[in-house]
């Protein structure tokens, strides 16, 4: 009984690894791994081509491999990828004039955010050397150097 569930368990492991896309050479089966990885799912918002189980992205892999078995080049797939679905399907979108916020925001939101600290930090370091004392306070430290001359005028007599 344990060798027969060991053999089922075996091949359907090995039912699940079936690859539906075979390729002639490892280069176009990197470049389909390398495409997958890099578009994304229209569908599902946050997931690329090769992770999603949508519908679409079962299409968009499939329509992939017959350019990849054409022989289009990596750039005439890109191209047409954006062409029908916008920059919205590339993951890393390149750098124009429609995309340029999405590239320098974030630079731009830290330079403003490491400025803003370091001007609060100097702020606060200012406060902190600027304090003054109360009329009260300016009273018992001059008590207290009174006492410490007074004490120090006696030990040396001493002495």
């Amino acid at each position: 009984m344990a060798r027969l569930l060991i053999l089922w368990l075996v091949l359907c492991g090995a039912a699940q690894a079936e690859d539906i896309y075979q390729f002639s050479n490892p280069v176009d089966r990197a470049r389909f791994e390398h495409f997958t990885a890099e578009l994304r799912c229209p569908q599902c918002q946050n997931q690329s081509i090769g992770d999603s189980d949508s519908m679409q992205a079962e299409d968009l892999r499939r329509d992939l491999y017959e350019q990849i078995q054409a022989g289009r080049s990596d750039k005439e797939i890109t191209d047409e990828m954006v062409r029908r679905y916008g920059n919205y399907i590339l993951y890393r979108p390149p750098l124009n004039s429609s995309t340029v916020v999405l590239w320098v925001l974030p630079a731009v939101l830290l330079i403003i955010g490491i400025v803003v600290v370091l001007v609060m930090v100097r702020k606060r370091k200012a406060a902190e050397g600027q304090r003054q004392l109360t009329p009260k306070e300016q009273a018992d430290i001059e008590a207290m150097l009174a006492e410490h001359d007074r004490k120090g005028a006696t030990s040396e007599k001493d002495s």
